[in-house]
């Protein structure tokens, strides 16, 4: 299970730059971005339809996030109005472009002027200003609930799993892992004991592979509250099991 800022880091590190045939750039999620993503970022836009100015800020928002070094969403929500004012642009024409994409987004300027105790005179880039942070407040509250409800399925290698065998062992990995197991554990962590004594045997046993093959699909075990598994990808780990694996990381 990733911490909410880890979580919010695979977000933010999934987004890419394209190029269009004007050659305009914009931003957009990697096409294998998992499902959870691509839903956060359809309802970050909140009601609009896909643009590059609310994909900027959802990029950005996740970004911020994942700087904050939470643990859990309560926390992010904490910082949810300090975050929303370091996300708005310091520059009148990056606010005019944000408002020139979508006249609807007066409303937001109009509700947060109406909301808050105003001075009279206000600068229509005070005006944009808070209509934008308005909107930052919005993206970032759909992007924090969207990152709690997914981040126990979010990998992180600091939490779900641990390094149990390297690679240098080669073919002896299944020797030495085996080796200590006895008849009661072999049953308490569903392993088929003739797969556990063949292993032990070492690779000049006949079903050696075979009966290691069987020990790696089979092993689960509880331990703090999480269960967990095995995995070899050249090195032997535990890792928990209900959390993805990336295709990169089982593949390195």
């Amino acid at each position: 299970m990733a911490t909410f800022s880890r979580a919010a880091a695979e977000l933010s590190g999934s987004f890419v730059s394209q190029t269009r045939s004007d050659e305009s750039s914009y931003v957009c999620l990697g096409s294998d971005s998992p499902e959870w993503m691509k839903a956060a970022v359809m309802l970050a836009h909140d009601g609009e339809s896909p643009n590059d100015g609310r994909y900027e800020l959802i990029r950005w928002a996740a970004v911020a996030l994942s700087e904050q070094q939470c643990s859990d969403s309560d926390e992010a929500s904490e910082a949810l109005l300090e975050l929303s004012r370091d996300l708005v642009p310091v520059q009148t024409a990056q606010l005019l472009a944000w408002f020139s994409e979508n006249l609807f987004r007066l409303g937001d300027c109009d509700e947060a002027a109406e909301e808050q105790s105003l001075p009279e005179q206000l600068t229509v880039t005070d005006l944009l200003s808070l209509g934008y942070q308005r909107a930052a407040e919005r993206v970032l509250s759909i992007l924090i609930a969207e990152i709690e409800e997914n981040r126990l399925s979010v990998f992180d290698p600091g939490y779900d799993c641990r390094l149990l065998l390297s690679d240098s062992h080669g073919v002896y990995i299944p020797q030495l892992y085996c080796e200590n197991i006895s008849k009661s554990e072999a049953k308490e962590w569903s392993l088929a004991w003739w797969a556990v004594e063949t292993c032990q045997h070492g690779p000049d046993e006949e079903h050696y592979w075979e009966a290691w093959q069987s020990v790696c699909d089979s092993a689960s075990w509880e331990e703090n509250g999480s269960t967990w598994r095995l995995l070899q990808n050249g090195d032997l780990w535990a890792v928990k099991e209900d959390v993805e694996i990336p295709e990169e990381w089982l593949s390195c």
